[in-house]
């Protein structure tokens, strides 16, 4: 059992917690049985720590999987990670402009791989995917998609898709848009939408029609717009 802090491997578990160097290790940590059961189907698990002595897993103790996790609660299990690679681009796209929240990246991840959506774009000013509240939110989703990150005018170029961009200003109902074969779907920020750099490409938006409100939380609208595109 790991019960020092001095540890070689303890010492390169709690760096992974900040994102410079999750970038710089290309590793990530995942926190619980399930994501841990997740990482090993993807095969992009590395090591498994547990406070409890089983075969596959490095036993540690409490104290120091308390000092490694995140959460609240000590969880039993967690997972080291090797980052994802690339794979071919889907049919269907998610662009990401400068989605902040943990937990909207991660519920889209979720519709994402529910709707069909198998490559997610990031754009710049996007939450880092790593990010602990991501991967828990994504609950197992962020191990069945594809990434790729940079500018999302540059990637636009690169396109062959139908793209919607995401206003009601100048949109045309989600109700009148037809089914594409491939498509992309660019959702925005939070409180500013979607960034001017991409607004000026002259997209063709659209917008959700909506009794009694004026907008909808990134997730819940994306997730509607994502199930549109896929039946």
């Amino acid at each position: 059992m790991i019960s020092s802090m001095d540890n070689l491997k303890i010492k390169s578990l709690l760096k992974l917690k900040q994102a410079k160097y999750r970038k710089q290790e290309q590793k990530f940590i995942v926190e619980g049985t399930h994501l841990v059961s997740e990482a090993r189907m993807a095969g992009v698990l590395i090591e498994a720590y547990s406070i409890e002595e089983k075969e596959g897993y490095i036993q540690v103790s409490e104290g120091i999987m308390k000092k490694i996790c995140n959460t609240d609660s000590v969880v039993k299990d967690l997972g080291l990670c090797k980052m994802l690679t690339k794979s071919e681009l889907s049919d269907k796209v998610l662009i990401l402009d400068g989605v902040q929240d943990p937990g909207n990246m991660g519920s889209l991840m979720r519709s994402a791989c529910a709707f069909g959506f198998d490559t997610i774009f990031i754009g710049t000013g996007s939450v880092d995917i790593y990010n602990d509240k991501v991967i828990r939110s994504s609950q197992g989703a962020i191990f069945k998609l594809n990434f790729l990150f940079g500018n999302i005018c540059d990637f636009l170029k690169t396109l062959n898709h139908k793209v919607y961009g995401t206003n009601v200003v100048n949109g045309i109902s989600l109700t009148e848009v037809k089914k594409e074969k491939r498509v992309a779907i660019i959702l925005g920020n939070e409180g500013n939408g979607i960034s001017k750099e991409v607004q000026d490409l002259g997209l063709e938006n659209i917008y959700i029609p909506m009794k009694n409100m004026e907008s909808l939380n990134v997730a819940v609208a994306g997730s509607i717009i994502l199930y549109k595109f896929s039946i």
